[in-house]
């Protein structure tokens, strides 16, 4: 057979067929158009900021526009479709995930006692929330989709964004895959063992058998999976409110012994407090999708902010409320000793509420993991076409028209986080990038606040918060290296490993004919196995 003429890069290239495209959004939205970078030619002249989707290199420079070319498409915009109503149960939705029922046992256990862990919970949430005040600044100013990756790209050029990208997909992406689906596996399992800890090896089993089911359902079923995840993500809610009102109850039958010293035992170590906001700023994580989706909103304005506020305060009260219940038939000790904390709760407070507790959560955990794999996968998707990674990651299947060389890769490296790693080293890793995540955000608006402060700033947050945000957070990162050396350390050498990698696969060019050839083979090979196409 005569070898293909067809030249195919690794990295993508500004040369690409005029296919049309119908990819379906984060939000479930259909949305046919041809993916040109048209609708972004404008930004860097008015902004005076580069603009990610202008390079297909990974230079961050503008490419040579093709005149006629642009001429023959017309611009593209996702359908804006979420007012305030939705973007508050977005952010309630996909705040704080499943977490809180299963992080308090961590959280408790770095803090010392019941009032130090209650204080972390409050500190974490106020974090989590005027961060989100500063994404909601940068989304309005820049509300083309790409959330961190596309604000540090912009503010600092391709090596900074690119670490974002490599940060976001090994310390993120994977190991909350992986926490998600031993979430959901665990509490389906632990019903079975009321006495003592489901076996780990079958729940891991079980996870593993979760998330590949997953990777499946929305690599092929995509319309279907949109249509229940507002169910799924709606399970939390109803868990939270079950477990919230037991614990009224239990308040009024006098259950208070646990709250008579309520700060006894408190750690006296810095880095340990430290600790323990880090893993409740993974505790509350997951609003950063509201980034994801600033094309959508009707006045994101108006809009993005006030749900902020509105959402983040919800969450910080609902988990406050859920961890006192906690406490009311349990002792400090059994929740640390305790991975299933909401279960082992309900199992005393009223046996038959197990099952559907045990229900809600996985399905609460399953929910999570969906979104993420929407979400996640769209991220490899877009860095792929911008040059940050191979050119396969951004093509997707011919008939399903969904990314599933990205999705397959995340579904690797969330398998291998899986089972090489335990709970606390996954809520670790992603706790550890999503600080540096942010300090790396908040840097970008106070930049742009001195740079550039004619742009356009639909709203803009008082000084004090981004200014407040990179003090606590660079405190916070540094006591918990501190305390945590070690595992710190592993979770750094992760995310700088980006650098070598952003020299051999961006900048080293020309490569040698081999290496272009092996890799063209490959892609070849892979296209023909799954079918799948370059997007224009």
């Amino acid at each position: 057979m005569a070898r293909s003429k067809k030249k195919i890069e690794i990295y993508a290239t500004p040369e690409s067929k005029e296919n049309p495209v119908n990819l379906v959004s984060i939000s479930g939205h259909e949305n046919k158009a041809y993916l040109n970078d048209s609708t972004y030619d404008n930004i860097s002249d008015s902004s005076g900021v580069s603009s990610i989707e202008e390079s297909k290199k990974g230079d961050g420079k503008p490419p040579v526009v093709d005149i006629e070319r642009k001429d023959k498409h017309s611009d593209f915009q996702m359908k804006k479709s979420l007012n305030l109503l939705h973007c508050v149960a977005i952010m309630i939705a996909v705040t704080g995930h499943s977490s809180i029922f299963i992080s308090p046992a961590a959280i408790l256990k770095s803090a010392g006692s019941i009032g130090a862990s209650l204080i972390v919970w409050l500190v974490g949430g106020l974090i989590n929330m005027m961060l989100a005040l500063c994404f909601a600044e940068l989304g309005t100013m820049l509300p083309k989709a790409g959330g961190p990756y596309a604000y540090v790209m912009r503010t600092f050029g391709p090596l900074p964004g690119f670490l974002i990208l490599w940060g976001y997909v090994v310390l993120i992406s994977g190991p909350f895959w992986a926490f998600l689906s031993y979430t959901a596996a665990l509490y389906i399992f632990q019903p079975f063992f009321p006495d003592c800890e489901a076996p780990d090896n079958a729940v891991k089993l079980l996870a593993g058998w979760i998330m590949i089911t997953f990777v499946v359902i929305n690599c092929v079923y995509m319309k279907y999976v949109t249509k229940i995840q507002t169910l799924l993500s709606s399970t939390k809610v109803l868990a939270l409110l079950i477990i919230i009102a037991s614990g009224i109850v239990n308040f009024t039958q006098g259950e208070t012994e646990s709250f008579e010293n309520i700060f006894e035992g408190t750690t006296q170590e810095p880095g340990e407090f430290a600790v323990a906001i880090f893993y409740s700023i993974f505790s509350y994580g997951g609003w950063q999708v509201m980034t994801s989706l600033m094309e959508e909103v009707k006045k994101p304005e108006k809009d993005l902010p006030r749900s902020v506020f509105i959402a983040m305060i919800a969450v910080i009260m609902k988990y406050i409320l859920a961890n006192v219940a906690y406490f009311t038939l349990m002792s400090p000790s059994e929740v640390v000793a305790s991975n299933a904390v909401a279960l082992v709760y309900i199992h005393r407070f009223y046996k038959p509420l197990t099952v559907v507790i045990s229900v809600f959560v996985a399905l609460t955990s399953i929910g999570a993991l969906n979104a993420s794999i929407m979400g996640h996968s769209r991220l490899i998707f877009a860095g792929a076409r911008v040059g940050h990674m191979p050119t396969i990651l951004g093509m997707i299947h011919k008939k399903y028209l969904t990314p599933w060389p990205a999705i397959f890769l995340l579904l690797a490296w969330g398998l291998t986080m899986l089972y090489t790693g335990g709970v606390t080293d996954m809520m670790e890793f992603i706790s550890l990038f999503s600080t540096i995540m942010g300090i790396a955000v908040v840097s970008s608006l106070l930049y742009l606040r001195i740079t550039k402060p004619k742009l356009p700033r639909p709203y803009q947050t008082m000084l004090f918060v981004p200014v407040s945000m990179f003090i606590v957070n660079i405190a916070v990162l540094v006591l918990a290296i501190y305390q945590k050396p070690h595992k710190m350390g592993i979770g750094l050498a992760i995310l700088f490993s980006g650098i070598p990698i952003y020299w051999f696969g961006v900048l080293w060019n020309p490569k040698p004919l081999p290496f272009k050839e092996l890799t063209e083979s490959l892609t070849v090979f892979m296209q023909k196995i799954l079918m799948i196409e370059k997007t224009s």
